[in-house]
């Protein structure tokens, strides 16, 4: 097709285009909201461009000339580009008796939550622009246009004005300016910013505030260059389409640094929690503070997302509505993890153990290494991990064997029926003394006793606790206990016993029978029994008494306890 051929289509596209609108009176041009926007839009966009007919619906107010609906019009359709709200001709009512649900009249507004000052209203039998409207554009023109920019782009010569793919030679200029100088501005904040945060460390004394200055540097200076870049990319006049992307985007940008700020400032939080945990006894709280930091960036974030989805026009209480109907079905797929997460409340407020506490649940038996939102984790002796819901946990019987204050030894020691009354009493008495000499040894609370008569042996319970911190220096106290116990034994003489069966071959009745104790007469074991009696002179109710020097060597926890009152 030549040059010539295109030229007369478009005159005969303008042509039939005119013949269209002649056809149509004014007032079946305003006969409804959509026909009355649509007429305003579609009169202002080339090739079919008619400014007379597009601010036909600027008449509400009759005092108002031509050319001052005319620029109402433009400075109208401009707002609408520069701040990238793309009117959705086919979602408005078409109906010449359209009702506003909200106010109950006959009104239409074009963006109720980022525009609510524009709106079209029924006058008669026509569709207008409402006075409010015609009140609001020449400040809402101001408010996204820089009147700076718009004569600076003015004063611009012919050459600037030359277009490639759709764009004109300044606004390439421009777009590039606007980067450059917000990445400028950028590093002027964050280098301000840090002068000013040492600036304060040399006059405060607390370390908090230079600290929240340090951490929001960056996301403050991202916030500011995007809004920067909201308050003046309007005035690059891109088309509308490209505005929307920009708006969008540019918004985002603003969230994403405001709870990036946020973000930040949560992390000093609980940075200066731990410091605070760090010095109590207890682990648990130490192990509360990441479970609160990742609650709180939760929480932040879902602010931020209902802030972002309100500022679109979209009901958020009907979202939360909706999410409240499925929440049902939600709490019943998820009603472990409820379970679970209810279960660590109980855990935090309770506190059956902390971190690093040896505890036994049901069968599992180990070292708590972390409490989460579902599962603890428990560190086995055979150094697996095993992750423990905390619904389960909550509802078991936990023994924390880290809340030991003593750790007890129940040792039962058969020596042999060869021992004497003696040496047993030594025995007894020489592990009581092992015990007063150890300084891990619990000193107000032990029984060492000759306990029992066995089958093989005679038995002596050991009963006695050690003070110690954790199961590595019980089982080495333990140890160093025991061997003390063997030189006891080596050194008194007696001998541990071991499961034996004695065979006593015995000769016949007729022949010389063996003599079983001693050949005492009736009188002699009379004498005997009462001299074990009360005050006889072998009574000793008491147990025997080992003097050293003429003094009574004894080491029961009675006598400790007196001798050192």
């Amino acid at each position: 097709m030549n040059r010539g051929s295109g030229m007369v289509l478009s005159i005969v596209f303008v042509l039939a285009n005119s013949i269209l609108v002649f056809a149509q009176s004014e007032t079946e041009r305003l006969a409804t909201p959509r026909s009355t926007i649509d007429n305003f839009l579609k009169w202002q966009n080339p090739p079919s461009e008619d400014l007379l007919i597009a601010s036909e619906a600027f008449k509400v107010n009759s005092s108002l000339s031509k050319d001052q609906r005319i620029r109402l019009a433009r400075q109208l359709k401009a707002v609408l580009d520069g701040r990238g709200l793309l009117v959705e001709v086919e979602g408005i009512p078409d109906d010449p008796g359209y009702v506003n649900e909200s106010s109950k009249d006959f009104s239409y507004v074009l963006f109720p939550e980022r525009l609510p000052s524009v709106s079209v209203v029924k006058v008669g039998e026509e569709w207008v622009f409402s006075g409010e409207t015609l009140i609001a554009v020449p400040a809402l023109y101001e408010k996204t246009y820089s009147e700076t920019a718009q004569q600076l782009i003015a004063l611009l010569p012919g050459a600037f004005q030359s277009r490639l793919l759709g764009l004109a030679l300044w606004q390439y200029v421009g777009i590039f300016f606007l980067f450059v100088s917000g990445f400028v501005l950028r590093k002027t904040i964050e280098f301000s910013l840090d002068k000013f945060a040492r600036r304060i460390t040399k006059v405060t004394t607390s370390l908090w505030d230079e600290q929240l200055i340090y951490q929001i540097v960056k996301p403050v200076s991202f916030l500011l260059m995007n809004i920067f870049f909201v308050l003046l990319y309007a005035d690059l006049q891109l088309p509308v389409r490209m505005n929307v992307v920009i708006s969008v985007v540019l918004e985002l940008l603003i969230a994403t640094s405001v709870i990036w700020m946020v973000f930040k400032m949560v992390d000093l939080v609980a940075e200066n929690l731990t410091r605070i945990t760090a010095g109590t006894d207890s682990k648990l709280d130490d192990q509360l503070v990441p479970m609160l930091r990742k609650s709180m960036k939760v929480f932040v974030f879902t602010i931020g997302l209902l802030t972002i989805v309100q500022s679109y026009g979209y009901s958020v209480s009907s979202i939360i509505a909706g999410l409240g109907i499925g929440g049902l079905a939600v709490a019943l797929a998820a009603q472990d993890t409820l379970s679970n997460f209810f279960g660590s409340l109980t855990i935090f407020i309770d506190k059956p153990f902390q971190v690093g506490d040896w505890i036994i649940v049901d069968d599992v038996e180990g070292t708590v290494e972390e409490v989460g939102f579902r599962s603890t984790r428990v560190r086995t002796f055979y150094n697996s991990v095993i992750s423990v819901p905390n619904s389960r946990i909550a509802n078991a019987d936990v023994d924390n064997m880290g809340m030991r204050r003593y750790r007890r030894i129940r040792q039962v020691l058969g020596l042999t029926y060869q021992t004497s009354a003696e040496q047993m009493h030594a025995f007894v008495e020489g592990i009581r003394a092992i015990i007063m000499a150890n300084k891990f040894m619990r000193k107000d609370f032990y029984e060492i006793h000759f306990n029992e008569f066995g089958n093989f042996s005679l038995n002596v319970l050991i009963y006695c606790f050690l003070d110690v911190k954790d199961w590595s220096e019980e089982l080495r106290e333990k140890h160093n206990f025991f061997l003390e116990i063997l030189r006891l034994a080596e050194t008194i003489g007696v001998e541990f016993a071991f499961p034996t069966q004695t065979l006593h071959v015995d000769s016949f009745h007729g022949d010389n029978p063996r003599q079983s104790g001693k050949s005492l007469s009736e009188n002699e074991m009379a004498e005997i029994v009462a001299a074990f009696g009360p005050e006889g002179p072998l009574s000793r109710p008491h147990g025997p008494v080992l003097t050293m020097n003429g003094k009574e060597l004894s080491y029961t926890p009675e006598t400790t306890r007196t001798r050192g009152s």
